[in-house]
This record gives structure tokens, C-alpha cells and sequence, in this order.
């Protein structure tokens, strides 16, 4: 008892060095919590964005499609027929099913040309799937039976379009030969996901399936799913193409994000990286803490010793004194990290040093990135502070506590 008090009233003694340690070590711990919680919620924002406006939770293909997908052939189409969609929207989990025709075009207002991506979809089920429509600035979506366009806002900036404009859309037919598509912009938008606004000309599928003479072929269908349950669908689907001895194939959405997600793993490794820096620093600065303190007591510990005090007692005193410097050093961390992740959460960090848009980096994100409560990180961050601070003073502790007691008082 005698030694744990000692070691608290310690506490009090150097307090600037003291005060200084615990900032470093509050520092260390905000500044993890803080950049946690930012790369959480990019990595949240940025998986909803492509689930809710570009590839839906589940998409259905077939295999030889979508290794070349990213080349947007108009080969190994989907022709849908009743055994095929009875199939999928029978399927348990299934909410809705938008089948998307995507080809490769180049729009022309009249005086430049652009290359687009287009994407033919029939409107009410397209709505069904994907919340793209909540994002119309400016006039509307357009009707099935209409032969009108909506662009994002990004592309129409771009090339001086504004609503009601008439656009020009130069494909490659099925047969490889040339073909045009005039429609007049109906809606623009801007969805969160900025890649939909760059981009994309969204056009009836009655009009893309015609003017590319593909029948009612479609690339692919989008599906929606409750959020979480996509690995059982997509099993159960694939399950049930093979056992109706067809070949498609159903993917998660994770498959068509595999950039977006590699840079989450490449952030978990980065978030390990700064844990490191962060527990390095708190070591540092607890080890050089006792070792100015058993340099400073080094009479005070040998007149301890003289008097019968146990080198393992001298060593507590030591271990108490960097245990209370580690729990004020998390709670400092801690509150500091509360007030950082709060206003995060609230108010989000700009990406307006970037133009306000992700996509340049792979971040499907536009304007502001918002942080995340990842509650477990503060117990875990303190809970591991302490130990780190304990563990971190025993070694010079026991350094000052095998001097020897005569040579010590006379500071030798």
C-alpha cells in the first residue's frame, strides 16, 4: 500500500514533464481515433454510393460478359425469357430486378465530341433497384416510351448541355457498324456517387436495344437485396442457374468494387501502421519519463533500499507512476477523440482541395466524406494504452531499482 501511494504522489512531482507526456500520448491517441473514423466512414459512403447507384447489391451475367465488362462489349447478352425472370424474382431476398443494357457511344452536342458510357434501362424498374432519381437537379426522368436522355451534371458542364438541349449519341451496332441516337435531355443529375455524374448517358432500353439491333438483349441485371444478405443470394441464384442448366451467373457487388475495396484493406493496413507510431510514441515517452525520474531520485532510491524496501516495491513505485501517466495520457486521448470523431460525424471533412469530387483517386464519393462511431476503438485504444504504459516501465524501473544502495546515496 505504502508503494502505490508513493507511486501516486510521484504523479504530482515533475508535473510539467509529467503534463507533457500525458499531451503526447493524448495527442498519439486522438490522432488514431480521428483518422479511424475518417477511413471508416469513406469506406461506408463509398460501398452505399456504388450499391445504390451503380451496381445494385446483386448483378446477374453471364461469365464470358463479365470478364469483359470494363470493355462494354455487345457479345454474351442476356435475352430474357419467362423461365429466366421467374427464376430470379423468386428467388427469397430478391426486392427488385433492373435489367441494363451498356455500351460504349460518343456524344456530340453539335460541336464537340465526347466518349460516354450509355446505359439503357427501363425506367420503373431501374427505380426499383437504384435511388438515382432522388437526385434529379433539373427537370426529370424520362418516361418507357420517351426518347429523351438524362446526364449528370459534371457532363453537362462539361459540354454546354442544358435541359430540353437535343444530344447526338454515335454507337457501334451489334454488327459493328454505325449507328446515331438523338434524344433531347430530359433531367440532370447529381447523384453522391460522382462517377454517375461524369459519364453516363442514361437512355430508354426500348431505344439503346433498337438503335444497337441487339433484340431485347440486355449486359446485365441489377438486383436489389436487403443490405447484408448478398452472399446468400447470390449463392442461392447461382444454385439455381445451375440446376435450370443455364449459364449465368450471379456477383455480388463486392466483385464489381474490388478497387474501392482494395483500398480498404490498403487502409487497414495503414491504420495498423499509425496503431504502431502510436503505441511507439506512448513507449517512448513512459521509458524516458522513468528513466528522468530514477536519474533525478537516484539518492531517494538508494536511501529506500537502505532502509529495507524490496527492489520489486521500488519497481511498483515506478510501475504505478507510468501506469497513472498512461490512464490520465487514454482519457485525455480519448475525450480529445470523442470531440474529433463528433465533429466529423456532424459536420464531415470537404473534399473541396480536390475539387469536391473522390472519383480522380477511386473514391466514389462527392463533396464530404463523414466519420463513423467505432466505439470499440476507444475501449481498445485505452485498454491497450495502459498495458503498453506498465509494460513500457518496467525495464528502466528495475534499471534504477539494482542500484546499489550506498553508491546511490552518494549519487556515485
Amino acid at each position: 500500500m505504502f508503494s502505490f501511494k508513493l507511486g501516486l504522489k510521484n504523479l504530482t512531482r515533475q508535473k510539467r514533464r509529467n503534463v507533457i507526456t500525458i499531451m503526447v500520448i493524448a495527442f498519439a491517441f486522438f490522432s488514431y481515433l480521428l483518422m479511424d473514423s475518417l477511413m471508416n466512414g469513406m469506406e461506408e459512403i463509398s460501398f452505399e454510393n456504388i450499391k445504390n447507384y451503380d451496381t445494385g447489391n446483386i448483378q446477374v451475367a453471364y461469365p464470358k460478359y463479365w470478364e469483359d465488362r470494363e470493355k462494354l462489349p455487345l457479345e454474351n447478352l442476356i435475352y430474357l425469357n419467362q423461365d429466366m425472370e421467374e427464376s430470379i424474382k423468386n428467388t427469397d431476398g430478391i426486392l427488385g430486378v433492373s435489367p441494363e443494357l451498356r455500351f460504349k457511344a460518343n456524344l456530340n452536342n453539335g460541336i464537340d465530341e465526347v466518349a460516354v458510357q450509355g446505359m439503357g434501362i427501363s425506367i420503373e424498374q431501374y427505380n426499383q433497384v437504384f435511388a438515382t432519381q432522388n437526385f434529379v437537379v433539373e427537370g426529370s426522368m424520362f418516361t418507357p416510351d420517351e426518347s429523351k436522355a438524362v446526364i449528370g451534371v459534371s457532363l453537362a458542364e462539361l459540354m454546354d448541355l442544358k435541359v430540353n438541349d437535343y444530344i447526338t449519341l454515335l454507337v457501334r451496332t451489334k454488327e459493328d457498324t454505325f449507328n446515331t441516337i438523338d434524344v433531347e435531355i430530359s433531367g440532370l443529375i447529381r447523384a453522391p456517387n460522382p462517377m454517375i455524374n461524369n459519364g453516363i448517358v442514361f437512355i430508354s432500353l426500348d431505344v439503346a436495344q433498337q438503335a444497337l439491333n441487339v433484340g431485347n438483349g440486355v449486359t446485365m441485371l441489377a438486383l436489389k437485396t436487403v443490405s447484408g444478405d448478398e452472399d446468400t443470394v447470390t449463392k442461392a441464384l447461382t444454385d439455381s442457374f445451375k440446376n435450370k442448366d443455364m449459364d449465368l451467373k450471379a456477383y455480388s457487388w463486392k466483385e464489381s468494387a474490388a478497387s474501392v475495396i482494395a483500398l480498404s484493406v490498403a487502409k487497414k493496413g495503414g491504420i495498423g501502421a499509425i496503431l504502431s507510431i502510436v503505441l511507439l510514441i506512448g513507449m517512448l515517452g513512459i521509458i524516458n519519463n522513468v528513466i528522468l525520474s530514477a536519474l533525478e531520485r537516484t539518492e531517494e532510491i538508494g536511501m529506500m533500499k537502505a532502509l529495507g524496501m524490496r527492489e520489486q516495491e521500488i519497481v511498483f513505485v515506478f510501475m504505478v507512476e507510468a501506469t497513472g501517466i498512461g490512464i490520465l495520457g487514454g482519457l485525455a486521448g480519448c475525450l480529445l477523440g470523442y470531440a474529433g470523431v463528433s465533429a466529423l460525424v456532424k459536420y464531415g471533412y470537404s473534399l473541396g482541395y480536390i475539387g469536391g469530387d473522390g472519383s480522380a483517386y477511386g473514391i466514389p464519393i462527392l463533396d464530404r466524406i463523414y466519420g463513423t462511431w467505432n466505439y470499440p476503438a476507444f475501449g481498445f485504444l485505452f485498454v491497450l494504452g495502459v498495458i503498453v504504459a506498465v509494460l513500457s516501465s518496467i525495464l528502466p524501473a528495475y534499471w534504477a531499482a539494482k542500484k546499489d544502495p550506498v553508491k546511490a546515496i552518494y549519487h556515485r
